[in-house]
């Protein structure tokens, strides 16, 4: 076994604290959610919480139970095989595709009067950088994120001074309870990203992971209201045009990349070493390899703005039913082996929560209103949801077929925890 120096909590917290991109976030969500609800934005992120602190315990539970990189991939594998490939197969979509949105974000942060392949090749310099500095060492990586989390405090602070002193004047609450409800549904997916701290378990201090969580939830509920009634203000261009919350986001969006790109690799990583991957790509059970798969496959799909930006812009909206599947079966994993009938029935709420909250976006998603571009009175999203689960689904199938065969042909299952010891032995900086 290694004797590698592991991660930290505060290690692991500044990266799944920037994995969220908190400060990109609430540029992007908060004004939706003001239109909906005056300056209720603050208590819809709150009760967004709600969901999203129901996916983490339950995560937390099955981390404790069965640490793997592979995460929900693994969870929901060692109970429903088939269904355990779907999962980590929308893990690793949305990695790619938030890779790619966030490195062209960042790149449209920092040059913005650029034309849009330069703007495309800046994107992918970014990628390459976060993609070197994660091979080379993990934790390098996560001190780089400090920075991420002290710009976000340093604008969350200013935002709390601009509304005291009446910098900002807010706009009454408004808002029907269906548009509370719409409200919710844009600000639950905010909170995604928490979970990169799982897919490095197993080079993390022991309980870390839980601890991380945690903290992280917390700093993303004070970001987050904080921020949100910043921006509900009648006129928030006095938040918006303010330095050090610019400063804060471009940083997020940056500083999101190398984490990003964490969970995505470790759960390929996963899968290939659980022989769930064509025989060709069995080099991904390599860490290095699965970073730089995953990077290179985000980079080609940054060029899809240079064939089409609203159908790159309906991928990046079409992540929130992927996040929403997973997040579901991971609760559900955790339901079916929780220890308590207190623990059974919170884990069951967070089923039905995020299916509710998962089957509602995907509806809004098919409505031609919804995203950029629709097909024969159908929403571009909605489609785009339904090619990738169809590619997901028959990928799955295709897969786990091939593992199954290759077990019978050694007349044995395969070998789980000589995986997981050698995936110990494997663990690296």
């Amino acid at each position: 076994m290694s004797d590698t120096p592991r991660l930290s909590a505060v290690q692991g917290f500044a990266l799944a604290l920037a994995a969220t991109a908190p400060w990109y976030s609430i540029m992007v969500t908060a004004p939706l959610i003001a239109a909906l609800v005056g300056s209720g934005t603050a208590l819809v992120y709150l009760l967004a919480a709600v969901p999203a602190i129901g996916v983490a315990r339950g995560m937390n539970a099955n981390d404790r139970r069965d640490p793997d990189k592979g995460t929900v991939y693994t969870w929901v594998r060692r109970r429903f095989p088939r269904t355990g490939w779907f999962a980590g197969f929308c893990l690793a979509a949305t990695g790619i595709i938030a890779t790619s949105g966030m490195a062209y974000v960042a790149a449209d942060l920092l040059a913005p009067a650029a034309p849009a392949w330069a703007r495309v090749g800046l994107a992918a310099l970014l990628t390459a950088v976060a993609t070197a500095i994660d091979v080379g060492s993990i934790r390098a990586m996560a001190v780089l994120q400090y920075l991420a989390a002290v710009t976000g405090a340093a604008a969350t602070l200013t935002c709390l001074m601009m509304v005291m002193d009446g910098s900002v004047i807010l706009r009454p609450t408004i808002g029907s309870p269906l548009d509370w409800f719409h409200g919710v549904l844009l600000a639950v997916f905010a909170y995604w990203g928490f979970d990169a701290i799982y897919a490095l378990t197993e080079q993390a201090e022991t309980g870390a992971p839980q601890r991380v969580a945690v903290s992280t939830m917390i700093a993303l509920m004070v970001f987050f209201t904080v921020g949100g009634t910043a921006c509900s203000a009648a006129d928030a261009s006095p938040v918006v045009s303010n330095p050090v919350v610019r400063i804060a986001v471009v940083t997020s969006a940056v500083m999101s990349l190398g984490s990003t790109l964490v969970p995505t690799a470790r759960g390929v990583e996963a899968m290939a070493e659980a022989g769930e991957v064509p025989s060709w790509a069995a080099i991904l059970s390599e860490a290095r390899w699965s970073t730089l798969a995953v990077a290179t496959v985000s980079v080609f799909w940054s060029g899809l703005l240079l064939v089409s930006e609203g159908l790159f812009n309906d991928t990046i909206e079409a992540l929130s039913v992927l996040v929403g599947v997973y997040f579901t079966v991971s609760s559900l994993i955790a339901a079916l082996h929780a220890a308590s009938v207190r623990e059974r029935a919170e884990q069951w709420a967070s089923v039905v929560l995020m299916g509710v909250i998962t089957l509602s976006v995907t509806a809004q998603m098919f409505t031609v209103g919804y995203g950029d571009t629709s097909l024969a009175g159908v929403g571009g999203a909605g489609l785009i949801v339904a090619g990738l689960c169809l590619v997901g689904a028959i990928a799955a199938l295709a897969c786990t077929r091939r593992r199954t065969r290759a077990d019978d042909t050694r007349g044995s299952a395969p070998d789980e925890e000589g995986c997981r010891a050698r995936r110990r032995a494997g663990r690296h900086d």
